[in-house]
């Protein structure tokens, strides 16, 4: 392209470039370490490998064990968005909603500008997460099927949020409650957990209520099913003789399915007990009040047919 300055090529060209480029480029050797330093990266549970350039502002979470665990270290303000269902703690009821089980409009989430979107990695639809990532917005996939998997999330999303030390504080806060509420029962008793009562339904091994009844003692019944939500026969039940019989609701009504089935030795017994349905449900920060439940329910049915106390958690603390 030709100038339309004569001068001012004649001044360009008597410029030294080659000192001022090495110049500029040695100022901004430390602008890009500073970059490199301050990129925040973690990997999720999938395995995959999330990276943020500072930390996010603007935070999407769809699944309300998310949302828990963002207030859960001090991320709560920077929500922007959450799915239907996400009510704990109370100031999530102010939240943006931007779908439900039920569907979550990519539009929804995309106009809420977030820097971090939250997913649940086998609840989220996978379509969705796919078209958030080729829209190139961050994802971090939970998925703890293990009871420490939950203090790593913690940390994860506290580093993610730039809440590193509210992540550590809420991580360790949770490994302590984790380390007291184990217990040991001999012979461990053998636990059906209902979750659906008509087709009779259980959690299969891989699902992390599997790992809280193995944490307070007990066996739990058809840990080795094929799929993560088997159906049960009532031979099945029969022949597995469950000592006792655990379910989620905000009631015991439940319990009125099983009244005339003395067969069984949880029934027999009276060791049928409710835990809390949004605690056991949500692996997030407030499953240690489902360990809790748990253990003391186990520990009871233990010394009703033992008769002997056994290394039972505290309630509380």
């Amino acid at each position: 392209m030709r100038s339309l300055s004569p001068l001012l090529d004649a001044v360009m060209s008597q410029v030294p470039w080659r000192p001022v480029i090495a110049a500029v480029g040695a100022a901004l050797l430390p602008l890009h370490a500073m970059a490199e330093v301050d990129a925040i990266s973690v990997e999720d549970d999938s395995g995959r490998t999330v990276t943020l350039s500072r930390p996010a502002e603007r935070i999407v979470a769809l699944a309300p064990h998310l949302v828990e665990m963002s207030y859960a270290v001090d991320a709560g303000g920077q929500l922007v968005g959450a799915i239907e269902g996400s009510d704990y703690p109370p100031a999530a009821a102010h939240i943006d909603r931007v779908g439900s089980y039920r569907g979550i409009p990519i539009e929804l989430v995309v106009a809420k500008r977030p820097d971090l979107v939250l997913v649940w990695g086998s609840g989220t639809p996978a379509s969705l997460i796919e078209q958030l990532e080729r829209l190139e917005i961050p994802v971090y996939r939970s998925e703890p099927r293990k009871l420490d998997q939950i203090a790593d999330d913690l940390r994860d999303i506290g580093r993610l949020s730039g809440h590193d030390v509210a992540g550590e504080k809420a991580a360790s806060r949770f490994e302590r409650a984790l380390q007291r509420s184990s217990q040991t029962l001999s012979p461990e008793p053998r636990v059906f957990y209902q979750l659906g009562q008509s087709p009779l339904t259980t959690l299969a091994g891989g699902q992390i209520v599997t790992q809280i009844i193995r944490h307070c003692g007990g066996e739990p019944l058809f840990e080795e099913a094929p799929v993560l939500v088997p159906q049960i026969g009532w031979e099945s039940l029969l022949e597995a003789q469950p000592e006792v019989i655990l379910a989620a609701g905000a009631d015991d009504r439940w319990k009125a399915f099983w009244a005339h089935h003395d067969e069984l030795p949880a029934v027999r017994d009276g060791a049928l007990y409710t835990v809390d349905r949004d605690a056991i449900s949500r692996p997030g920060p407030r499953m240690i009040q489902a360990v809790r439940e748990v253990c003391q329910a186990l520990a009871d049915a233990h010394r009703k047919v033992k008769g002997a106390p056994d290394r039972a958690p505290p309630l509380s603390g």
